[in-house]
């Protein structure tokens, strides 16, 4: 499989001398001590499928990550086995792209959200909304800061 993704826990020693260059996002609590930092690195197609969590703010360092967000009350529909490329190629063009006449469907793609992060752009992912990501390059690295902070500074 060529789509390999490194993304998790940067806890240790040799991470932290890594992200202690790490120039912090523009927010009132993200501070060294309020601020879990994680690093992530992906070939082409890799990506995180649909999930939540606590707000923050992802930066791409290099390459392409593309972005879907959803509201929280708005959840997605997806299969849990299913990679995020497999949803962003079948069911997204399904669900979102093809135009219908059904309300449902247009409330659906008035609330989706998306955008592709380039290299040294930074996306707010506020607290509980769902998103998902797809590495557009053949290797896209980026890092990730979660925080509590729901207004930027």
């Amino acid at each position: 499989n060529e789509t390999w993704y490194l993304f998790g826990e940067t806890y240790n020693e040799e991470w932290s001398n890594l992200l202690s260059s790490y120039e912090l996002p523009p927010c009132q609590t993200c501070t060294r001590d309020l601020t879990a930092l994680a690093f992530g690195i992906g070939n082409v197609g890799s990506g995180v499928q649909w999930h939540t969590h606590g707000p923050g703010f992802a930066q791409t360092l290099h390459g392409r990550k593309h972005w879907i967000l959803l509201p929280p009350k708005q959840k997605p529909t997806y299969h849990p086995d299913e990679t995020s490329r497999h949803w962003m190629e079948y069911t997204y063009t399904q669900q979102f792209q093809q135009k219908s006449s059904s309300s449902s469907t247009k409330t659906q793609q008035q609330r989706l959200y998306e955008c592709t992060l380039e290299e040294g752009d930074m996306i707010y992912f506020p607290d509980q909304w769902h998103h998902a990501t797809i590495n557009l390059d053949t290797y896209t690295a980026f890092i990730s800061s979660f925080t509590t902070e729901h207004n930027m500074a």
